[in-house]
């Protein structure tokens, strides 16, 4: 399962969680497949409430929706 948290950043970018770490994804189609390794700290990350606004190129079962 991936949870999206919110990353205030230009362009927009989501911070995903999943078994394999962080990652950085951008917002827009398929931005799955250009995601890289996050490494840092932000605090109070905010959950997505609704991530299939955009197509990431996931299947719908791997996201979690809060």
């Amino acid at each position: 399962m991936i949870v999206f948290y919110e990353y205030l950043e230009q362009p927009p970018y989501w911070i995903a969680h999943d078994e394999d770490g962080y990652w950085l994804v951008p917002v827009r189609e398929q931005g799955w497949h250009e995601r890289e390794m996050f490494v840092g700290r932000v605090p109070e990350l905010r959950q997505v409430s609704n991530p299939f606004q955009v197509d990431l190129g996931l299947p719908d079962s791997s996201i979690v929706v809060s």
